[in-house]
């Protein structure tokens, strides 16, 4: 856990904020990041820095349950240099410091993405394949925040089926420099975090489906041969952005076997954004929130059992900024995330804190 009395984060005037803070319906409840911290791991969710300066309720249940946040976008070269040689760090400076004062870590998403590279960077490499134009992205970002980030998704979702024999994804990274990309940004971002864990973080990997068990299998070969290479990478991120559309097609035994593979590169799991997409708004709150945990118990009960997974993350943390859309067309939030909309703990809430106690949280 990163100390703010050491890093260049902190903000000595708001230290006793803390101390302020408004107590939220829950407080009689253990927070998640100490059941988290008893069985050795850590509870994290993404923010924005909009969310942190406007909600103080919001800010009270982050400081309360987490023990590392990860910014949803002000992390992104399309956010942070939307003009070539234009660096803005204001909003992911804010969220380094509030992660630095509440003594969280900040886990750095995501250096190379194919949907949030800046445009005139794209246009620049299409026209000029220089890594230099990648290197110096990566110094400009990767040091900045080593005092309070040991954690990057330093390549985000390089695979999709359908278009190549390796299963990697069509990008302006591919186009320009070829497969070795992964490698090359891996070895830079050592370079650049010489102490951080660096992780390759993708989605579509949770169900039974023929397409997920070849993305599955491509990027276990992925993975391997970077290994052989003697890229520096720590681990993987798997999103599991679940379904309950989907959930008949949940096969235990094929996902626990997926972390018994990565597990044996020697290679940390991240459950990195763990959400779920209801499939029927119609259904009383109850029932709804029901399916919710039940989906999340499931995936869970498989992922703890491995001792390769290291950390549990959900992409948002109430529904109240929840990304997924309404499910079925039905007015009102998906119900998808730990808390609902006024901060109180759902289901879900209890089916992550359970999961934490399979390892002695």
């Amino acid at each position: 856990m990163i100390d703010p009395r050491k890093s260049r984060w902190n903000r000595r005037a708001v230290l006793a904020g803390a101390a302020a803070l408004p107590l939220m319906s829950f407080a009689r409840e253990e927070a998640m990041k100490d059941r988290a911290g008893r069985a050795g791991m850590l509870f994290g969710v993404a923010v924005r820095a909009s969310q942190l300066r406007e909600d103080a309720d919001f800010r009270a249940a982050i400081t309360r349950e987490c023990s590392v946040i990860t910014p949803e976008l002000e992390l992104k070269w399309a956010w942070l240099e939307p003009q070539r040689g234009q660096l803005s760090f204001t909003d992911a400076d804010q969220i380094a410091s509030f992660a630095a004062r509440t003594g969280k870590a900040m886990h750095g998403h995501a250096l190379l993405w194919h949907l949030s590279i800046a445009p005139w960077a794209a246009e620049a490499l299409g026209d000029n394949p220089d890594w230099t134009i990648v290197r110096r992205f990566l110094a400009s970002v990767i040091p900045r925040y080593g005092e309070v980030t040991n954690t990057w998704d330093v390549v985000n979702e390089p695979m999709e089926m359908g278009h190549r024999m390796d299963g990697l994804r069509p990008s302006p990274y591919l186009a320009a420099f070829g497969p070795d990309y992964i490698r090359r940004a891996l070895e830079d971002a050592r370079l650049f975090a010489p102490r951080a864990k660096l992780f390759i973080n993708e989605f579509g990997l949770d169900y039974d489906f023929q397409v997920e068990r070849d993305k599955r299998y491509l990027l276990l070969k992925l993975l391997e041969g970077l290994k052989k290479s003697g890229a520096p990478i720590d681990g993987l991120g798997m999103q599991a952005h679940l379904e309950i559309a989907k959930q008949a097609h949940f096969d235990p035994r094929a996902l626990a076997q997926f972390f018994d593979d990565v597990g044996s590169l020697g290679l940390e799991v991240r459950i990195s954004e763990l959400d779920v997409k209801e499939a029927d708004g119609t259904l009383p709150t109850a029932e709804r929130d029901a399916r919710v945990a039940d989906a999340v118990r499931r995936y869970l009960d498989v992922a703890m059992a491995n001792r390769a997974v290291g950390t549990i993350g959900c992409w948002g943390l109430t529904d109240r900024y929840s990304w997924l859309e309404s499910p079925g067309g039905k007015a009102g939030a998906n119900r998808g995330l730990p808390l609902d909309s006024a901060l109180h703990p759902k289901p879900m809430y209890h089916a992550i804190s359970e999961a934490y106690a399979l390892r002695g949280g």
